[in-house]
């Protein structure tokens, strides 16, 4: 039973339903702008479905914990806004700064991993404190579900609004040059809206709840065990 004390509802929690909503829309914005084909069509349409399960999933849940979300859902959301936004950055450098490599994988690296880092000892620690496997796997999957959100929706906005930048990025016009005519695409801006779309919806499914979930699975694994190693023992009798 979770004895944690609730948290004022919902606080970061709608930020997860505005999140999911709001690339929804930017979703069709860009299918509208961009498709070109039936694949990226199919993409935009299982991406989509793939936001309004996030939110029809978030949006239930809120309307069961109307008194105050549990403290480690709670937290665990909010961390993965907060690694969110090193993903902001990293999409940010890559596709306005656009910087050469091998600079940019080396700093694609490192976000990754701090952001990984992060949820794995956030889902270590919830085990640690709770006593459970079980609170490091719930962490790890909503820290990781928010972070994928923030990221998914930042891919999403330079579709829609910043694919001036993103089309000027030397590798992309390079890239364009070898592979856009075999890709099908009718120009440059919407091969990338093609690639852009998968990459987002990658950070959301992959990078976001399935690396969270994994990261819970092996955080929680060694919260409990750190949770058995400093548990005091009764003194011998």
């Amino acid at each position: 039973m979770n004895t944690s004390p609730p948290l004022p509802s919902g606080a970061s929690a709608r930020w997860l339903i505005a999140g999911a909503l709001i690339s929804l829309g930017l979703v069709i914005a860009a299918a509208w702008q961009y498709s070109y084909s039936w694949l990226l069509a199919a993409a935009a349409a299982l991406g989509g479905l793939a936001l309004l399960a996030v939110a029809g999933v978030v949006g239930r849940l809120e309307r069961r914990y109307r008194a105050g979300w549990p403290a480690p859902t709670e937290r665990a959301i909010r961390v993965g806004l907060a690694l969110g936004g090193l993903w902001v950055i990293e999409i940010g450098v890559n596709n306005i700064l656009a910087p050469p490599l091998p600079g940019r994988d080396i700093f694609d690296d490192v976000i990754w991993a701090a952001i990984a880092l992060g949820i794995l000892i956030l889902a270590a620690w919830s085990a640690q404190q709770a006593g459970r496997f079980t609170a490091g796997l719930a962490a790890g999957v909503w820290s990781g579900l928010a972070s994928g959100l923030a990221a998914c929706a930042t891919a999403l906005a330079m579709i829609v609004f910043g694919m001036g930048f993103v089309a000027r990025d030397p590798l992309n016009v390079v890239e364009w040059a070898e592979r856009g005519a075999a890709s099908g695409a009718p120009s440059l801006a919407a091969y990338l809206a093609g690639e852009m779309l998968a990459g987002a919806f990658l950070h959301l499914l992959i990078l976001g709840l399935a690396m969270g979930a994994v990261l819970g699975v092996v955080g929680g694994g060694l919260g409990w065990i750190w949770r058995g190693l400093v548990r005091p023992r009764p003194p011998a009798g």
